[in-house]
């Protein structure tokens, strides 16, 4: 039985969609909904491949990027449930090599590496992961023109494992705290996670994932291998913007060092099967359960995050975001409901789109808003040393001003106005989408840190 009628919310979200697909000039986006197991909706939107008009069905194979994590955490559930490991077992049980400093190695755990909690600071080893899939894309051509290019290739490629772990052990950064003080979103952690399901299993992590989730699901179309990909007739095509154009990109991301950290490619419909094996599952109580407190009035799990009570159900979901690759998958275990949003182009705004679906299906207003902090009506004097300039190793800038009574924050090359919403707490639109950052304070009461994007990204003036 549907929450409410499928005519009563089609037209208008698809309205919807293609008011957002037009303002942000995507190609393609595919959108999936069930509920009590069944498919309720499927639907392609714009292009799979501009370039030849070929559109997009939810047979559409595209990227689903860090959706992928829940998949690593649910590969580490899976060996707990076989007695093979714990959560609360050290990392260094499995990775005698991992160094992450004297201070917190020995203390880290699975259950650290699963909710992004280990104290390890965000770190450019992805881009080092990366960099070898990506020479000859006109994203890579692109960064060499800017000087860029330097940054991704100042460190030996990490194409193994081992790689990954000789990189820890070189580099060693300071931690931004012991193990369980603090949220920073770690793609290094998940990459390591995929390595312990390898060697406690015997398997590659592919292998172990084919063999233990995906068969049983009866996933048809989902892969890591981008050479896989030949073999299918329905996957996208990858776009990116460069300048003021959206261009073909057609080289994946990919790293086997990282798998476990973003690499899988899926449709709707095969996401829509996950999503529905999670429903009435005791996995569920474990990897949606809110672990660890994030700004935004939501909760870290493994692999997953929880918003315990949005109009009286709980959302569980995770995103994700790569070069041509903007993915949202999310289900309401209350209502036995599963949605998921994929397009086919970087920063765009698709959990808009997913709330925009959810909230349809729960006959609420399409722009009901998930969470909501009222704009504080002066700045209070706890915003005198907000402003200054936030640098992350993994590459992000960030720059905060204050200009008479106002403060303004600047990222990827934007500039935009911040809001104080609460103490240390301030609303931004990124992506499209209204978002809430939180200044961090040291020892000494002082800010020297920002909490955004999920990330700590540390103050250096």
């Amino acid at each position: 039985m549907l929450i409410t009628r499928r005519n009563d919310w089609e037209n208008e979200f698809e309205e919807f969609a293609g008011k957002i697909m037009e303002e942000f000039e995507i190609p393609g986006m595919s959108v999936g909904l069930a509920q009590d197991g069944e498919v309720i909706y499927a639907r392609g939107f714009g292009y799979e491949n501009r370039e030849e008009k070929k559109k997009v069905s939810p047979e559409t194979v595209f990227g689903i990027a860090s959706i992928t994590k829940s998949f690593t955490a649910l590969a580490i559930m899976i060996l707990e449930k076989e007695g093979k490991l714990s959560t609360g077992d050290p990392v260094i049980k499995f990775l005698p090599e991992f160094k992450a400093g004297e201070q917190i190695t020995p203390a880290i755990n699975i259950h650290h590496f699963l909710t992004h909690t280990a104290g390890l600071p965000p770190t450019p080893a992805l881009m080092y992961a990366m960099v070898k899939s990506i020479e000859g894309d006109p994203t890579a051509e692109k960064l060499k023109e800017e000087g860029k290019w330097e940054k991704w290739t100042e460190e030996p490629p990490i194409e193994t494992c081992d790689d990954l772990l000789k990189f820890w052990e070189r580099k060693q950064p300071e931690p931004l705290g012991l193990p369980g003080e603090q949220f920073s979103y770690s793609n290094d952690a998940y990459a390591l996670l995929g390595t312990i399901v390898e060697r406690v299993s015997g398997m590659s992590l592919a292998k172990f994932m084919e063999e233990k989730i995906f068969k049983p699901q009866k996933m048809e179309k989902i892969t890591f291998d981008p050479e896989k990909l030949k073999e299918w007739n329905d996957v996208t095509q990858l776009y990116a913007r460069i300048d003021d154009d959206i261009v073909p990109a057609p080289l994946w991301n990919h790293s086997e060092a990282m798998l476990g950290a973003g690499y899988l490619k899926t449709n709707v419909l095969d996401l829509l099967k996950y999503g529905n094996s999670y429903l009435n599952s005791p996995l569920l109580m474990r990897m949606g359960s809110p672990y660890f407190p994030l700004p935004e009035e939501k909760y870290y799990g493994y692999g997953f995050m929880v918003q315990p009570n949005y109009k009286g159900s709980t959302i569980v979901e995770h995103g994700g975001s790569l070069k041509g690759i903007s993915s949202h998958l999310g289900f309401i275990p209350e209502k036995n409901l599963v949605g998921t949003v994929l397009i086919n182009l970087v920063e765009m705004p698709v959990t808009r789109v997913w709330n925009a679906l959810i909230n349809l299906a729960l006959g609420l207003s399409i722009d009901e808003e998930r969470f909501s902090f009222p704009p504080l009506s002066s700045l209070p004097e706890s915003t005198k040393d907000w402003p200054g300039k936030y640098i992350s190793p993994e590459g992000a800038e960030v720059e905060v001003t204050r200009e008479k009574d106002k403060l303004f924050i600047e990222f990827n090359n934007t500039k935009q106005e911040l809001t104080p919403v609460k103490v240390d707490k301030a609303s931004l639109i990124r992506r499209g989408e209204k978002s809430i950052i939180q200044f961090l304070r040291g020892g000494n009461g002082e800010v020297d840190g920002v909490h955004m994007g999920l990330r700590i990204i540390k103050k250096v003036k």
